[in-house]
Formats: structure tokens, C-alpha cells, sequence
């Protein structure tokens, strides 16, 4: 039974769609296949584009809002066209939803299916991506969604149970370094110069951009692989005859990549800096920074820390630094 309603709702949401409909056709689309799932609009299952007043002059309004029936909100639904990649901004715009309404399950419909949660199981500040499903046939990720999602298998046991097992599988560490890995490869290169191109179409000539291209060479280097930071002297502590290298300090930061780190910390005024030595201990220290901004120097703010800079965290016997926006 999950096979046939998910295998329908492949027709709806891919198969049966020209490439260039419309968000609001799309909807249609929408409506129908959450009718394959068993949740029907004149059941008052289904609200579609609710308005919610947040504040004494905002509205929300997300595209639909699911409800028992009870009526109380059980998940949020944001859909976008399926001709456009499914982006951060379309998260977070989502996001919104799901933090304004207290939600803990949202799900993005468009080129696929995300579903997203936002409780206490999640160690994070922005809700965390469970599962991104691709909407073909026979798809077993798709069957679970069925399982998970329709009407009469709805509950929060059944969904709890699969939000673990998703934490379990996510290992962003693993996953940051085969992206890192993909986006650095050659063939990624070629796709960079191939996206170049699309976005001038509409602008130039097809040969005028290829043959510009051609002049042109694309790198991408991860930023901290050529970041060399001048030794720090210092005046006030005595290491005379202590001889120390040129290495630098290793220092990870999670949110591994630094622009993301930056915005997070932006929004928060708040990391956490764990310090390992090399005889085992661990210490751990709050770090405030209500003065750091956009066009603060993040690593060398943090290296600029008495015990971090040159010669003072070898003398320390300082092993690593983890620079943390979760604690």
C-alpha cells in the first residue's frame, strides 16, 4: 500500500508536472498528494497559506499547516517550484515557521523532499535536516515518508523513533570533508563553468561566453590552507631559552566552515573554546564577544589569546583548540 500511495505521489509532485509550472500550480500538485496520504482539506486536516499575526505588525504565512483532528498543529509544509534547487533561503524562510509555531516537524517540498526538526534531541541552534528524499518511484525513503506522514499512521512515537535513528546516521564531520572532497574535485571545476555560462544567457551570447571562459582559469582552495600567521613576540612573559617552531596551533571550529561560524557567532555573542593538552587534560572556557563583527578576523582573534599565541601554547604543551558555537 505505502508503495502505490508514494508511486503516486512521484506523479504528482515529478512525473506529471511540466518543468516550468508555477508555485501556485504546484500547489494544486501539493493538495492532491497530501490527499494520497489521507489528509483532506474539508476534514480541516489541511490549512492552506494560514495567516498567523507575530507581533504588533508581522504576519507569517506558510503554504500549509497540518492538523489532527483535534485540531491541534502537527507539521508545517513550505513548497517552492520545481525547476529551482531547494536553497538555505528556502530553509530558513521555513525555519521561521517552525520556530514561530512551535512546531517541531517542518517539510520543504520542491525538486524533493527535506524534512526538518527542531526539539530538544537536536543539539543546534537552527533546525537540523532528518532526511532529503528524491521523488522517484519504489524509492524506500519515500515508503518510510508515506509511513511516517499519512493520516492514519501519523504519531509521534513513530516519528521520535525515526528522529534518533536519523541523528544516529548524521555525522557532520564525515559529511563536511566528502563535500569539501566533491567541491574541490575537477569535475566540480567544469560545473562551476557551467553554472557561469546559465547565469549569463539571458545577458550574452552563448560563443561570447564560452570564449571568454576559455580565457579564464577557476580554483577553489579550502581558506585555510595557505593562512600563515606572523609569530606573535611577547614582552611580558619570560621563554627566553625555550626554543619554538614555526607550526601553528591547530584550531577547528564547528561550524567547520568559517563563514558560517562567523554568522552563527554574530547572532549568538557567544562560542565555547575547549583546550587539549598533551597530558590529557581538557579545559573549557566561555568566550563572549560582544565587540567581534563582520569584519572581524575570526581565527586571529581567537590565536591572538594570550595562551594561544606563539611560543606560549608550546610551552603550555597546548595539543589542539576546539572553538565551539554549541556546548
Amino acid at each position: 500500500m505505502n508503495k502505490e500511495k508514494w508511486n503516486e505521489i512521484c506523479f504528482l509532485l515529478s512525473e506529471n508536472i511540466q518543468t516550468d509550472i508555477s508555485e501556485n500550480s504546484f500547489e494544486q500538485n501539493v493538495v492532491q498528494a497530501l490527499r494520497v496520504l489521507d489528509w483532506k482539506e474539508y476534514s480541516g486536516d489541511i490549512e492552506i497559506r494560514p495567516s498567523f499575526q507575530i507581533g504588533a505588525a508581522n504576519r507569517i504565512t506558510p503554504d500549509f499547516l497540518i492538523k489532527s483532528d483535534q485540531k491541534k498543529n502537527l507539521f508545517v509544509i513550505e513548497i517552492k517550484q520545481p525547476n529551482i534547487p531547494l536553497n538555505t533561503k528556502f530553509q530558513q524562510q521555513l525555519f521561521s515557521y517552525m520556530r514561530q509555531l512551535k512546531l517541531e516537524y517542518g517539510i520543504l517540498i520542491g525538486q524533493g523532499i527535506q524534512i526538518f526538526y527542531d526539539g530538544i534531541l537536536a543539539r543546534q541552534e537552527d533546525p537540523i535536516l532528518l532526511e532529503t528524499i528524491k521523488i522517484t518511484r519504489n524509492s524506500d525513503k519515500g515508503l518510510s515518508f508515506v509511513d511516517l506522514f499519512s493520516k492514519g499512521s501519523f504519531n509521534e512515537e513513530s516519528l521520535k523513533s525515526f528522529t534518533l535513528d536519523a541523528l544516529k546516521k548524521i555525522d557532520h564531520s564525515e559529511d563536511k570533508i566528502n563535500l569539501t572532497n566533491k567541491i574541490l574535485s575537477n569535475s566540480y571545476k567544469e560545473r562551476i563553468t557551467e553554472l557561469i555560462k546559465q547565469d549569463f544567457l539571458n545577458e550574452y551570447d552563448g560563443e561570447l561566453i564560452k570564449s571568454v571562459l576559455d580565457q579564464l582559469k577557476f580554483e577553489i582552495k579550502e581558506k585555510n590552507s595557505e593562512i600563515v600567521y606572523p609569530e606573535t613576540k611577547s614582552t611580558n612573559l619570560n621563554y627566553r631559552n625555550e626554543h619554538y617552531s614555526n607550526e601553528i596551533l591547530p584550531i577547528q571550529l564547528n561550524p567547520v566552515s568559517e563563514r558560517e561560524f562567523k554568522e552563527k557567532l554574530l547572532l549568538t555573542k557567544t562560542a565555547y573554546i575547549t583546550t587539549y593538552y598533551k597530558d590529557g587534560n581538557i579545559k573549557k572556557k566561555v568566550w563572549n564577544v560582544n565587540s567581534f563583527n563582520e569584519s572581524s578576523n575570526l581565527l586571529g582573534n581567537i590565536r591572538s589569546r594570550l595562551d594561544f599565541r606563539n611560543g606560549n601554547w608550546q610551552k603550555l604543551k597546548i595539543e589542539k583548540v576546539l572553538v565551539s558555537i554549541y556546548n
